[in-house]
C-alpha cells in the first residue's frame, strides 16, 4: 500500500487561475460538493443560499437555474442532463437543463446529505444519500422510486461507476459499501471496507471503473482497486491531522489519458495526485497566505482540462497542464 511519502515537486495545473466572482454558501459544515460542471468547461453550476446559479465563463454572465427554493441545498449534483437540489428536510428539486420541465419532493427521512444522477441503460436515475441510513433511487423524469438501500450508518455520499456495474457508498462510520449493479437494476452488497478511522464524506470512481476513492475526516484520500481489498493508496491531506486539514469532495480526472486524483480541504487547500502511480502531489493553497477560506466544491470540466474550486467570493479556474500529462518517460505521448 502506498503511504504517506509523496513527491510535492510537480506542477500538474499552471499556477495562475482565472478568478470568477460569485458568492456561494455552505449549508451544513461537512458537506462540501456544491460546485459541478456537467457539459462543457464554459459553465459551472453553483450554490449560493436558497439558489443554484450556472455561470458562463466566456460571458461572465450568471443565470439562475434553480430559483427561490424555500430551502437552502445541502446537496447539489447534475447528470444526464438534469440538475438536482436536495435539503435539510429531505426536500428535493429536480429540472431538466436543456427544457422548462421541473419538479418538486419531499423524499422522506432526514438531510439529503448528497446525491448523484446516473444512467443505467437507457434511464436516468437520481440516488439520494439521506441520514435516515438510505439511499433512495428514483427514475428520472418519472420521479418514481425504484428500490431504497438501507445501510447501517447515515449515508453521505455515492457515487456509481462509469460503466454502471459497481456502486461505492460511505457515511459516518469508516466503512466503506461496496455494490453490484445487477442486470435488472438491482444494488447487491459485494463487500464492505475499511477507510481510516472517522467518518467518510464522499467518494469517486476513476474513468475506467477499476479504482475508486474515498474522502475521510480523519484526513486521508483512500484508494482502492476493484480486484482486491487492500488499499493502493492512503494519502494524507496537507493539513493532516487538523481538522480543517478534514478530506471533503473527491474526483478523478473523467476523460483523456490525463490521470488524477482531485481532493479538497475543510478549508483553504485542494489536493492533486498522480492516478497512475500515487506517489506524486501538488498541493494548492487556493486561499491568501494568512487567511483561511472555506471550500464549497471542487469540480473538473468533462474534457478534464480545467478544475474548479468554489470559495466563499469566488470561483477558481485551473488550467491542467494536460501535455505533461499526456507524456510518458519515454518521451512517447498518448
Amino acid at each position: 500500500m502506498t503511504m504517506s511519502y509523496m513527491s510535492e515537486d510537480v506542477a500538474f495545473v499552471k499556477p495562475v487561475p482565472r478568478k470568477h466572482v460569485n458568492r456561494l454558501s455552505i449549508q451544513h459544515w461537512q458537506l462540501r460538493d456544491l460546485v459541478s460542471c456537467p457539459n462543457t468547461r464554459k459553465e459551472f453550476y453553483f450554490v449560493n443560499q436558497n439558489n443554484v446559479h450556472g455561470y458562463n465563463t466566456d460571458t461572465q454572465t450568471t443565470t439562475t437555474v434553480l430559483k427561490d427554493l424555500t430551502y437552502s441545498p445541502t446537496s447539489m449534483t447534475t447528470g444526464e442532463g438534469y440538475i438536482a437540489a436536495g435539503g435539510q428536510r429531505s426536500q428535493l428539486t429536480v429540472r431538466q437543463l436543456a427544457t422548462n420541465w421541473f419538479a418538486q419532493a419531499t423524499v422522506g427521512g432526514s438531510i439529503n446529505n448528497a446525491m448523484t444522477i446516473s444512467a443505467y441503460h437507457n434511464q436516468a436515475r437520481l440516488l439520494i444519500c439521506n441520514n435516515d441510513e438510505t439511499i433512495k433511487v428514483y427514475s428520472l423524469p418519472s420521479l418514481q422510486r425504484i428500490t431504497s438501500i438501507s445501510l447501517p450508518t447515515a449515508v453521505n455520499y455515492c457515487s456509481v461507476s462509469p460503466d454502471g456495474r459497481k456502486l461505492c457508498a460511505v457515511g459516518d462510520s469508516n466503512q466503506v459499501f461496496l455494490y453490484d449493479v445487477g442486470p435488472g437494476g438491482s444494488y447487491q452488497r459485494v463487500q464492505s471496507l475499511t477507510a481510516v478511522s472517522d467518518a467518510c464524506f464522499s467518494c469517486a470512481w476513476n474513468q475506467s471503473s477499476d479504482k475508486f476513492a474515498v474522502a475521510t475526516q480523519d484526513g486521508f484520500a483512500c484508494v482502492w482497486d476493484i480486484r482486491s481489498t487492500e488499499k493502493v493508496a492512503k494519502l494524507p491531506t496537507k493539513q493532516n491531522p487538523q481538522v480543517k486539514g478534514a478530506a471533503r469532495s473527491i474526483k478523478f480526472s473523467p476523460s483523456g489519458s490525463i490521470d488524477l486524483l482531485l481532493f479538497s480541504e475543510h478549508v483553504s487547500y485542494v489536493n492533486l495526485v498522480d492516478a497512475r502511480t500515487f506517489n506524486e502531489c501538488q498541493s494548492i493553497r487556493v486561499a491568501p497566505p494568512h487567511c483561511d477560506q472555506h471550500i464549497s466544491g471542487v469540480s473538473y470540466s468533462p474534457d478534464s482540462k480545467s478544475i474548479f474550486v468554489g470559495l466563499e467570493t469566488t470561483v477558481l479556474e485551473y488550467d491542467v497542464d494536460t501535455m505533461s500529462r499526456r507524456s510518458f518517460p519515454e518521451g512517447s505521448i498518448i
